[in-house]
Order: structure tokens, then C-alpha cells, then sequence
């Protein structure tokens, strides 16, 4: 008796898959080139292409193997196209259909593989501006150049005669012009920033088969009238005891061809900046007048500082300006509250005093000289000590040994925030 034993060989075999046309449309920037993405299980061995005119449906030609070469990619999942381009009757759009089959012997045939652009490039040759600056009295710009066509079926430039451009200023068409029987253009603009400046070439219905192009920007930049600050008060440093006010005037001038005059009309604002660096406060806002000046202001300055006057226009022709003042150096009153000097059992001096600072700060070193006479006019140092808070005021003592009769007092020297003082003179005998 025979064992019969039956099974599906193909079963374990892999399918055979078919090439897979992924794309076909024109090489970017050379349109009469035809570009075909294909990936198959094996090596692509067979392209043909057929070109079908979408406006009369018609098979126009077929691109047969031997016309495409691999650009990229491999054979089994690569990019091709035709070594050249390719010569057709018309301008206009072509649906591709494509046969691909590979080394397996599989086939397929995509009838929407994409679409063949026949078109005319525009191309922009030698685009230039008349000038690349331009300021508040001269925003006009000459921009001339050449409008030329590639062919698709010869990569071949052509000027293209009475066809539209649009001379763009910053991205938006400000005057549109026509090309000569040569394709050469000119036409101006109004500029009213710093902005770029190009020309493009948009769709037209007059020239359906020919597609967009653009010419390198050109930037324009701005030469700006220069403005100045001056101020009229404060002009020059001053020290002021704290709580002074201080009055604030300040003229902008803007320069011409005539020197530099008054600017009116111009808007802007005070602050006062300590030299300290950590804050500043404001002092008002202001439009200029006729006489180029701001607005009077009066400040009482907390601290050393300077007051900054700025103005800034929304016309992008007019430089900003701004300016700092002199130094206004801002001192706290510091005084003494009682000083003593009286003679010990020893022989020496005993001194004792206070002092208070009544602006609201306190130094925080207070050194205290202790200093003598012998006719109350010519002072001497005797010895320095440090006055400290005591509950009731910043006191100080010291005992000075081998004292001499005459007259003493206490001296506290000018800090950078605070003003000098001077005790009362205690006099001391033997």
C-alpha cells in the first residue's frame, strides 16, 4: 500500500510582488525632464512612460527604457529619469501613465502615476536697484532687469517679450511693469522702511504655460536723520541735600543740510537713573515743541543719579536719540545730637556723644574723629571711633589718656551719601 502525501509547495513561497510606481512628475527646475520613483522585490528592468495631453486626452509619446537612466537611489528602489529632456509638440500639462517590470518578470501598470508641468521657467537675469539706502527725502527706487523663459525641450533661455512683472516691496506687489521686446523691465517703487526689494513673476492668464520665478532680494536699508539731545538744566553736576527738588529741561535737534534745528512734534519721555544701577523712577512723557523743547519737569531725587531724556519716532526715517545728564550727587543731613568732654580722676579726657541722621539712612560705618585745639581754630585728630546705635541714637565715647587742657569736639567726614558734621566745642581745662 502506497503513502500518498499531498501539500502546497507555493504556500511557503514568498508572493511575487509587482513594481510599485510611487511618483512621476517633472525634475524640479528642469521641467521638460520626467522623474519616475519606483521600488519593486527585485531590480526595475523596463520603464515606459506614455505622455497624455490633459486637454485633448490624447497619447501625445512614449518614453521607452532605454531613455531613463538611475539618478539616485538603487535599482530595486531608486529614482529615474530621461537622460534629456523631452520633445513634445505643446507647452502645457501631461497625465503620466507608467509600465514598470522588473527582473522577477513581474508588471504593473499605473495609469495615474502623475503629472509632466511642460512649461516655460521664468528666469530673472541682472535685476538690480538704482540704489540700496535710502532716507526721508529720497524713498524712491529704480528696479530694472531681464525677464528671459527655459524651454523645457531645450533648457534654452529665451527673453520673454510683454509679459508682466511685479516689482515687490517687502513681499507685496507695489508697482507692476511689462518687459521690452528684449524682456528687459524697469519700473520704481516707494520704500518706506528697511525692507527687501524683488522682482517675481506670477501666473498670468495672457501666458498660461509660463511659471513662477523670482529674482534674489535686495536689501534696502534706511539712512536715518540723526537726532540729539541737549540738555538746559540740570547742564552741570551738582550736590543737592536730599529732598531738593531739581527742574528738567531738555531741547532735540534734528540735523539738516542747514546744521542742526529744533524738532518739533517729536514724543518721548524722562526717568531718573540712580548711578547705583538698581532702579530708576520715572519723571513724565512729553511731546517736543516748536522750539525743539520738552515738557519743564521737577524731581526730587532719592539718591545720586542722573536724569535720561529719550525720544523715539514711528517714522523708521527718524533716529532715536537720548542723552544723560550731569550727575546730580544727592547728600543726607547727619548731625550730632549732644558731644561732652570732661576731665578724668586720671588725669586724661573722657569724650561721649551722639549723633542722628534723620533722612531715613544710616551709614553703615560711622566713624566718629575726635580732634583738639589749643585755640579753638587750628584742630588736631586724636584718635578715631566708631559711633554705634545705643537704643536712642548712634553713640560714642572714648578715653584719651594724658589729655591736654584746650578745646575738643567731634568731626564726622562727607561720604558719598551723607554730608559732614561737626559737634560743639567742649572746652577742657587742666
Amino acid at each position: 500500500m502506497a503513502l500518498l502525501v499531498t501539500g502546497s509547495p507555493a504556500a511557503n513561497a514568498a508572493e511575487a510582488q509587482a513594481p510599485d510606481v510611487r511618483y512621476a512628475h517633472s525634475a524640479s527646475g528642469d521641467l521638460g525632464t520626467l522623474e519616475v520613483g519606483i521600488s519593486s522585490d527585485s531590480a526595475v528592468t523596463g520603464i515606459r512612460a506614455h505622455l497624455v495631453s490633459a486637454a485633448t486626452q490624447q497619447e501625445v509619446a512614449v518614453v521607452e527604457t532605454d531613455a531613463f537612466g538611475l539618478v539616485s537611489g538603487t535599482a530595486d528602489n531608486g529614482v529615474w529619469r530621461t537622460k534629456k529632456p523631452l520633445d513634445l509638440p505643446d507647452l502645457g500639462t501631461y497625465d503620466v501613465r507608467i509600465e514598470a517590470t522588473d527582473a522577477d518578470g513581474d508588471r504593473s501598470v499605473d495609469n495615474s502615476a502623475g503629472t509632466l508641468a511642460y512649461f516655460v521657467a521664468a528666469v530673472f537675469e541682472d535685476v538690480r536697484p538704482d540704489r540700496t539706502e535710502i532716507d526721508t527725502d529720497h524713498r524712491q527706487v529704480r528696479v530694472d532687469g531681464t525677464l528671459k523663459g527655459r524651454w523645457p525641450a531645450t533648457r534654452e533661455l529665451k527673453p520673454l517679450a510683454d509679459h508682466r512683472v511685479d516689482l515687490d516691496v517687502d513681499n507685496w506687489t507695489e508697482n507692476t511693469v511689462h518687459t521690452d521686446a528684449q524682456g528687459r523691465f524697469s519700473g520704481t517703487v516707494t520704500v518706506n522702511d528697511a525692507v527687501p526689494v524683488q522682482a517675481v513673476y506670477r501666473h498670468d492668464n495672457a501666458n498660461p504655460y509660463v511659471v513662477y520665478g523670482e529674482s534674489a532680494s535686495t536689501p534696502i536699508d534706511i539712512r536715518q536723520v540723526a537726532t540729539r539731545w541737549t540738555f538746559e538744566t540740570p547742564a552741570e553736576t551738582r550736590t543737592i541735600d536730599y529732598g531738593e527738588q531739581v527742574t528738567v529741561t531738555a531741547t532735540l535737534e534734528r540735523e539738516t543740510a542747514r546744521g542742526w534745528v529744533p524738532f518739533e512734534g517729536q514724543s518721548g519721555g524722562v526717568l531718573y537713573e540712580a548711578s547705583s544701577g538698581t532702579h530708576w523712577a520715572s519723571v513724565g512723557y512729553f511731546t517736543t515743541g516748536a522750539d525743539g523743547k520738552s515738557a519743564t519737569f521737577t524731581h526730587t531725587p532719592g539718591e545720586t543719579g542722573t536724569f535720561r531724556v529719550a525720544s523715539h519716532s514711528d517714522d523708521p526715517f527718524i533716529a532715536p536719540a537720548s542723552a544723560n545728564s550731569a550727575e546730580i550727587t544727592v547728600l543726607r543731613a547727619s548731625v550730632f545730637t549732644s558731644f561732652s568732654a570732661a576731665r578724668t580722676q586720671g588725669g586724661g579726657v573722657r569724650v561721649e556723644g551722639a549723633m542722628d541722621f534723620p533722612d531715613g539712612w544710616t551709614p553703615a560705618d560711622i566713624p566718629v574723629h575726635i580732634q583738639h585745639s589749643r585755640d579753638g581754630k587750628r584742630w588736631t585728630d586724636l584718635l578715631t571711633t566708631q559711633a554705634g546705635w545705643s537704643g536712642e541714637g548712634h553713640a560714642f565715647s572714648a578715653d584719651i589718656a594724658g589729655a591736654r587742657r584746650g578745646y575738643y569736639r567731634a568731626q564726622f567726614d562727607k561720604t558719598e551719601s551723607f554730608r559732614g558734621a561737626t559737634s560743639e566745642t567742649v572746652r577742657v581745662g587742666r
